[in-house]
C-alpha cells in the first residue's frame, strides 16, 4: 500500500521561510540594541566611578594644602628634601576603597623681583608646596593626577638659610629641555639628610635654594624618564674618575650640572656562520655589545664603559636587546666562539634615539691572527664587490670579494690564518681608484679603508 505525500501549498511554504528571516534580523537587531546598550551602560558607570574617585581625591589634596598653610613657616618642608620638614614626600590613604597616593613637593622658590641667583645674595624669598593625588583601581588616575600648588611667603622678610642653590638642567641628545623627568636626590654628609625625589619643569629645569651645604662631594643625582635612558653621578669608590662626579654645595654659592637623557632604541640581532661566503643561521651564539659612551677612568686611567652585556641568540639565531641608549656599539665574541667575519651594519653600530636597528653578524674560524677589512666612500657608506687581495713579499696571497647589501659581510673582507707580521694589501672597485697600503696583523684586527672615487 503507498503512503501519501502531503506537500504544502506554494503560499504556506513561502511564509515559512518569510518567518525564518525576520527571526533572524529580529535577532540580529537585538544583539546590535543589547551591545549598544550594554557599552552604554559599562560607559557611564566607567565616568562615573572616575569623576567620584576625582572628586575624592581633589578633597584630600584641598585638605592636605590646608594643612600645609596652617603650619609654621619654618617648619614648612618635606623628610629629606630642600627644604627640610616633617611632611612626608609620599603617603597612602585609603578613601572609598581605594588606594590614593599622595606625593607632596616642597621648595624654595627665587623670585625675578629682588634678581636671580646668584645675583641675589638671598635666593630663598618664599616656598611653594605641590600636592599631586593618584589613585589605582579599574578607573585609576593614569596620567591625569590631581594637582595642586600654593605658595607661602615667611610673615616677615626672607631671611637666610645658610645653604647654597643646587641647579639642575635636563636635556636630550639635541640639547632640547627634557620635561618631567625624574631626578633623585640623596646626600649622606648633610644635616638634614637629603633624600628627595621631584620632576623637571617645562624648561627641563630644577632649582633648589637653601640646599645644605656639603664641601666634599656628597650630593648623588640620578635622572631618569619613563622611556628614556638615564644619568647619574658617581663616587670616587665608584669610579676612580668619574666623568660626572657627586656634586658639593657651598654656602651662598650656585652649583650647576647638566645631564643628558633621551629615548631608547633597541637592536635586533642575527647571527650567522661563515663557510667560505656561505651564511647560515647560527644558533645560542653568545656576543658582547660594549657601548662608547664613558662614565670615566679607573686607577690605570682605563675608560670605564657606561654599557657592557652578554647575551645569547636563541635558537632561530636571534636576540632583541631593548632599552638601549642612543650610543655607538660594538660586537664582540669570545675566541672560544670564533672571530666575526662580517658585521651589517659595520662597527660602531649606530642607533640613534627611538630607533630600531638590525644587525646580522657572522662568525668563522678562529684563529690566531685574522683581519676584517670594512670598504667605505667618503660618505662612509660600505662599498660591495670590492676584490681585495694580501700578499707579502714572498709567496703567500689571498684574494676576497667585499659581501653585498643583504650580507652580514656587506661591504667587508675577511682574511684568517695569517702571520704575525705586515703585509702588502691592494683593493680595487669600479669607478674608484686602486688602492695600495700594508696591514699590520697581529691577532684579530677591523680596519676600514676609505676608497676614492676616481
Amino acid at each position: 500500500m503507498q503512503k501519501s505525500i502531503t506537500m504544502l501549498p506554494k503560499r504556506k511554504r513561502r511564509l515559512r521561510g518569510q518567518t525564518l528571516l525576520e527571526v533572524l534580523i529580529a535577532l540580529a537587531l537585538f544583539s546590535i540594541l543589547a551591545h549598544a546598550l550594554f557599552t552604554l551602560v559599562t560607559t557611564t558607570y566607567s565616568v562615573n566611578t572616575f569623576n567620584r574617585s576625582r572628586i575624592t581625591a581633589r578633597q584630600l589634596a584641598e585638605e592636605k594644602i590646608e594643612i600645609i598653610r596652617n603650619m609654621p613657616y619654618d617648619e614648612i618642608g618635606t623628610v629629606g628634601g630642600i627644604p627640610s620638614g616633617q611632611i612626608p614626600q609620599f603617603e597612602t590613604v585609603n578613601q572609598n576603597s581605594l588606594n590614593y597616593t599622595i606625593k607632596t613637593t616642597v621648595v624654595y622658590i627665587d623670585d625675578d623681583f629682588d634678581m636671580l641667583t646668584p645675583n641675589d645674595l638671598l635666593p630663598t624669598d618664599y616656598k611653594r608646596a605641590s600636592v599631586e593625588l593618584t589613585w589605582e583601581g579599574l578607573e585609576s588616575s593614569r596620567k591625569t593626577p590631581i594637582r595642586l600648588i600654593t605658595d607661602i611667603s615667611p610673615k616677615g622678610i626672607e631671611q637666610t638659610t645658610g645653604g647654597g642653590t643646587l641647579s639642575i638642567l635636563v636635556v636630550d641628545s639635541d640639547l632640547q629641555p627634557v620635561n618631567q623627568a625624574d631626578v633623585t636626590i640623596t646626600s649622606t654628609g648633610t644635616t638634614p639628610l637629603i633624600n628627595l625625589s621631584i620632576k623637571t619643569a617645562d624648561n627641563g629645569r630644577v632649582l633648589l635654594p637653601g640646599a645644605p651645604p656639603c664641601n666634599n662631594a656628597c650630593y648623588s643625582i640620578t635622572i631618569s624618564k619613563d622611556g628614556y635612558s638615564s644619568e647619574r653621578t658617581y663616587s670616587t669608590a665608584e669610579v676612580a674618575n668619574p666623568d660626572k662626579p657627586n656634586l658639593s654645595i657651598i654656602r651662598g654659592q650656585l652649583t650647576e650640572a647638566t645631564f643628558f637623557i633621551d629615548k631608547v632604541g633597541q637592536m635586533m640581532i642575527t647571527s650567522y656562520a661563515d663557510n667560505d661566503g656561505v651564511f647560515e643561521i647560527l644558533p645560542n651564539t653568545t656576543f658582547t655589545l660594549i657601548g662608547q659612551k664613558t662614565i670615566g677612568t679607573d686607577d690605570d686611567d682605563n675608560p670605564v664603559i657606561k654599557y657592557q652585556q652578554t647575551f645569547t641568540t636563541g635558537d632561530d639565531g636571534k636576540k632583541t636587546i631593548p632599552d638601549l641608549e642612543w650610543d655607538k656599539y660594538q660586537l664582540i665574541i669570545d675566541s672560544g666562539v670564533g672571530d666575526i667575519s662580517g658585521v651589517n651594519p659595520f662597527e660602531p653600530i649606530d642607533l640613534p634615539p627611538a630607533s630600531e636597528q638590525n644587525v646580522d653578524f657572522s662568525v668563522g674560524d678562529d684563529t690566531q691572527n685574522s683581519i676584517l677589512v670594512t670598504f667605505i666612500n667618503a660618505s662612509e657608506t660600505p662599498i660591495a664587490s670590492v676584490s681585495a687581495k694580501i700578499f707579502d713579499d714572498l709567496e703567500f696571497e689571498a684574494t676576497a670579494s667585499s659581501g653585498l647589501t643583504e650580507n652580514p659581510n656587506f661591504g667587508q673582507v675577511f682574511f684568517d690564518n695569517l702571520s704575525r707580521k705586515i703585509y702588502n694589501f691592494q683593493a680595487t672597485a669600479s669607478g674608484y681608484s686602486v688602492y695600495s697600503g700594508t696591514m699590520d696583523v697581529y691577532n684579530y684586527k677591523q680596519i676600514n679603508v676609505t676608497m676614492n672615487p676616481i
